[in-house]
């Protein structure tokens, strides 16, 4: 079987850049968060051998769709420095040299292009009708194990650069205690506050949890 990579790119940059600190080359250029992403990188191909990696990437313009039905989507988070955005370039520079695909998309999240490839991974079968593809996700972001299925697992990224957890469907059901297919719902009860979306107010983890046990869905 095909082994399929989808990083979700910001996110890991993201723990390479503000784990490094003020990282650079001898002319000042700032190299903490590709170092960081390279770290992960060399753990994934050592882990996964994989076939084929997609890095996908928040563009612009990520967050307009979804603000237009929520206005404060993810409001409040901190930017960070310039010296994020300088680095951008050379982190697409090794991406290529890898012989990865880098892919951002306009109105489009890292979260729907990686929901979106693990679906077509999913659908793409051989001749017996059997899935040819064994997907891999890799983030901190907790949002991507709705995406989970038999075929697709997700690699959370904890402390560090080779400290990384596997979660696949029984993870899921026995850390929130529902089925992996409640799981969008409890998000929605619960609400994130990592991008400012309210709940149900009075309704938290275990409480959506109960509920879902309870009526199955919302």
């Amino acid at each position: 079987m095909k082994r399929l990579v989808l990083i979700d790119g910001k996110s890991v940059f993201y723990r390479g850049y503000y784990a490094m600190g003020a990282l650079s080359l001898p002319d000042g250029t700032p190299t903490g968060g590709v170092y960081g992403f390279a770290a992960i990188a060399m753990e994934i191909v050592k882990k996964l051998n994989p076939t084929k990696v997609v890095v996908a990437w928040d563009s612009k313009t990520s967050v307009t769709r979804r603000r237009e039905i929520y206005p404060e989507y993810k409001a409040g988070r901190v930017k960070p420095g310039d010296d994020f955005y300088t680095q951008i370039p050379l982190l697409e520079e090794l991406i290529k040299d890898l012989g990865w695909v880098f892919v951002e998309v306009d109105n489009y999240e890292a979260d729907d292009i990686i929901g979106t490839l693990s679906l077509e991974a999913d659908e793409t079968v051989d001749d017996r009708g059997k899935c040819i593809y064994e997907t891999y996700i890799i983030s901190s972001d907790l949002d991507m194990l709705q995406i989970v299925d038999e075929n697709t697992h997700m690699w959370r990224i904890l402390k560090g650069f080779s400290n990384i957890e596997k979660i696949d469907i029984p993870e899921i059901e026995a850390k929130y205690g529902i089925k992996k297919s409640q799981f969008l719902d409890l998000k929605a009860l619960k609400g994130d506050s990592s991008d400012n979306i309210p709940g149900v107010p009075g309704i938290g983890e275990k409480t959506a949890a109960k509920l879902l046990n309870e009526y199955g869905d919302l």
